[in-house]
């Protein structure tokens, strides 16, 4: 299989002829037809029925054909990475941050690593719980900011700093529960979904949540803004990040809750990873080091 063979197969399916996916790649209309027939031979299965007017993709072709997409742009982006290293451009730093961990604290450090590194430019992605690691696992990032979720000795990490995880509920919904007791039953919040981030993990579950009630309703949402808007809105109640609700806490939009024998409010950790074996690019560990720097905390840099 060659990527020319796979460019001729995605003109002839984004075109819809293999006449104008000779146009669009400058090449000739047999030399389309022999690359498609070269992949169909290789794999023993047809990438397109023939019999209509147009080419149409078979089940099979159809799976082919996401794929080499996939590929093909992974291709374009070698190339491209080859084309600006061979100019001394250096790619960018790839960075994945936790959704949860993008306080002050965080946004201040990664300022002060950009005016002192302006000729660094930075690919910045952000994900959820167990979705921090998978990316550098992945090798979709170098350097990761986020909780202490599924780290191991193939991780080394350095807490940066702690922030605050905070039960919340809206005041209006509050009331619906009729209590007067400091803390809240597990039981009166039953009816009322708890509301949490999406594990985007591959293999995500419910064990990628510490902090769920065993029994109850449950909403899930892609990210803290979506979760903040239903809270405000009465449509649930869920732990979030302190620095993220700062202003309807002031402004009573939120209030805090205290829920029976349930992790209401803690101290979470956050802390820079990346992995022990993946090799660091001079932006890595100029980020790496002068991160560190700013941390007197706890970790495993070995």
């Amino acid at each position: 299989m060659k990527l020319d063979q796979l460019r001729a197969f995605i003109a002839v399916v984004e075109t819809g002829s293999f006449r104008s996916a000779a146009d669009a790649i400058h090449k000739t209309q047999p030399g389309i037809s022999a690359a498609v027939k070269a992949l169909e031979e290789q794999f023993g299965f047809l990438l397109f029925d023939r019999n209509s007017y147009r080419p149409t993709l078979t089940p099979e072709g159809h799976a082919f054909f996401l794929q080499s997409q996939k590929l093909m742009s992974q291709a374009l982006q070698l190339e491209n990475l080859g084309n600006d290293l061979a100019q001394g451009t250096e790619a960018p730093l790839q960075l994945c941050l936790s959704q949860m961990a993008l306080d002050d604290n965080c946004m201040s450090r990664i300022k002060a690593f950009q005016r002192q590194h302006a000729d660094i430019a930075l690919d910045i992605t952000t994900d959820h719980l167990y979705g921090v690691q998978e990316k550098l696992a992945k090798n979709q990032c170098e350097i990761a900011i986020g909780p202490r979720y599924g780290l191991d000795d193939r991780h080394a990490f350095i807490e940066l700093n702690k922030i605050t995880m905070i039960a919340v509920i809206s005041p209006e919904l509050l009331a619906t529960l009729n209590t007067s007791d400091t803390k809240i039953k597990q039981q009166s919040l039953y009816a009322i979904p708890q509301i949490l981030v999406n594990d985007t993990t591959a293999n995500a579950s419910e064990n990628g949540h510490r902090y769920v009630l065993p029994t109850g309703k449950r909403w899930y949402v892609n990210d803290f803004q979506a979760k903040k808007t239903l809270l405000v809105h009465g449509l649930g109640w869920a732990r979030m990040p302190k620095h993220c609700i700062q202003a309807e806490l002031s402004n009573g939009q939120l209030v805090p809750i205290e829920v029976e024998n349930f992790t209401s409010q803690n101290q979470l950790p956050i802390f820079m990873i990346r992995l022990r074996h993946q090799t660091q690019s001079s932006q890595a560990n100029a980020f790496w080091e002068m991160m560190k720097g700013f941390s007197n905390s706890t970790g495993s840099d070995l």
